[in-house]
Order: structure tokens, then sequence, then C-alpha cells
């Protein structure tokens, strides 16, 4: 039984078409609305444009990888502040530590679980809505 009250929109930014397949389908079966995107430049234009609840990135990817399409967020002031996961199979010692660094918010190692992944992004949902957004100025 699910925990989260209402659905949440979640921007899915991933190259490799059957983790972004997956991903999608777990999360749209537990009613979320998804958003997705094959690469970090198209997924950075549709984080801006949508303003999603949620954001899952992938780090290694063509175009412009995960710690880019971070950066970019974090730079532009019309980004509505969500969190930022990584969910990558970068998962040597240090990759975690670089993902928080360049400002994604946790490290989820691939392959994902399906048994648990949608309870993980839901965990992360409801500790962000209970979490008051940063003052700006």
């Amino acid at each position: 039984m699910t925990t989260t009250t209402h659905s949440a929109t979640i921007l899915v930014i991933e190259d490799d078409d059957a983790s972004r397949m997956l991903v999608t389908y777990l999360l749209e079966a537990s009613g979320h609305r998804v958003l997705a995107a094959d690469n970090g430049a198209l997924g950075l234009d549709l984080a801006l444009a949508e303003g999603p609840d949620l954001i899952l990135c992938d780090l290694q990817m063509p175009v412009m990888n995960g710690y880019e399409v971070a950066r970019g967020l974090r730079a532009s002031p019309h980004w509505r502040v969500a969190p930022l996961v990584a969910v990558t199979a970068f998962s040597m010692p240090g990759d975690r530590e670089k993902a928080l660094e360049v400002g994604f918010n946790e490290h989820l190692p691939k392959p994902i679980t399906p048994e648990t992944f949608v309870q993980q992004i839901e965990a992360f949902l409801a500790s962000a809505r209970q979490t008051p957004p940063p003052q700006s100025g």
C-alpha cells in the first residue's frame, strides 16, 4: 500500500531505452505522471519547462551528461527546485560523493531493484514535500 496522497510528475532523463522504459512503467503503474528524455539537453529543457516534482537522471549520456544537467539546473533562475536523483551504473568509491557535490540530492545504483524502486522514489517525494523550499535572496 502506497502512502503517497497524490501522484507526482517525475522526469526521467535516461539514454538507455530499456532502463527508461522500465522506470517509466514502474512509476506509471504506481500512478505517477512520467516525462521522459533520452539525453541530458532535452532533459534540462523539460525540467525547466515542466517543473517536475522529482528528477531521475542518468550520469553518463550523450549530448549532455548528468553532471552538466545538475549544474545547468542549479544555475537556472527558472528552475522550480525539486529533488534530483542520480540513477547510474557509476557506483565506484567516490562516485556518489561526486554526484552529491555537483547538486544531486541522492545517488541510486543501477541496476535498479524493481520491487523496491518505487518505494525509494516515493520516500524522496515524501521528504521533499516535508522540507520547506530554500529561501531565495
